[in-house]
């Protein structure tokens, strides 16, 4: 493992994203990311991200399908204090080979409003806030995934879709935002650490599975 990342190799500090070909990491604090290649073990560049240098922390997830091995970077910073949202989240896209950033490809800033939900303010500790670091979280694949606040989970998450291929004329890397709330089951109950995932299977189509192998096992088991 690359140097810059070896003293943060945990999930705690680092943000992760796998494509069919690479492993990509990135530190979340720092913004130093590599990939490294499973079929050929080798570790790629090392280089640290900083499209923007007030961004506190950092995550990544698989770019988008039908281009060339691209990421996308998303990145998390406080507002300046006259602003209406405390907090932009923001993401760019990253060449997968060389961990540049695209040329010709803007940054994407979540809309204020979902972005006041990730990390709600207090009028009243406003001070506070301004001490507390932003933590992240990102998880997603080629079509797009979700966003959320690492450390409040339960706040909900932000979904969002990536732009497919190159579309004439448009720079943008996400295509569209959309506010998931969390589940009640967990507001009501919180819990000490939460995992989120994306499928391209859905829930249902589990449950379709299970039902439709139950039979099956039962006979198997007689």
């Amino acid at each position: 493992m690359p140097d810059a990342l070896r003293e943060s190799a945990a999930a705690t500090w680092l943000s992760a994203a796998a494509t069919d070909q690479r492993v990509y990491l990135v530190e979340r604090t720092t913004g130093w990311a590599s990939w490294f290649d499973p079929a050929n073990r080798q570790w790629g560049p090392t280089r640290r991200l900083g499209p923007d240098a007030a961004v506190s922390t950092w995550g990544v997830a698989p770019g988008r399908a039908g281009v060339d091995e691209r990421l996308v970077l998303f990145g998390a910073k406080r507002a300046d204090k006259e602003a209406e949202c405390k907090v932009v989240v923001q993401a760019w896209e990253v060449d997968g080979d060389t961990l540049e950033l695209i040329p010709s490809a803007s940054n994407d800033a979540m809309p204020s409003e979902m972005s006041e939900k990730l990390f709600p303010r207090d009028d009243d500790d406003d001070e506070d806030l301004d001490d507390t670091p932003l933590s992240i979280g990102v998880c997603g694949n080629a079509t797009g995934g979700y966003v959320y606040n690492a450390a409040e989970p339960a706040n909900g998450a932000v979904l969002y879709e990536l732009r497919e291929g190159k579309a004439e004329g448009c720079v943008t890397t996400v295509a569209r935002w959309e506010w998931v709330p969390c589940a009640p089951a967990v507001q009501a109950e919180p819990l000490g650490r939460a995992i989120l995932a994306c499928s391209p299977v859905g829930l249902d189509e589990l449950a379709l599975g299970v039902r439709s192998a139950g039979p099956r096992a039962c006979n198997a088991a007689h």
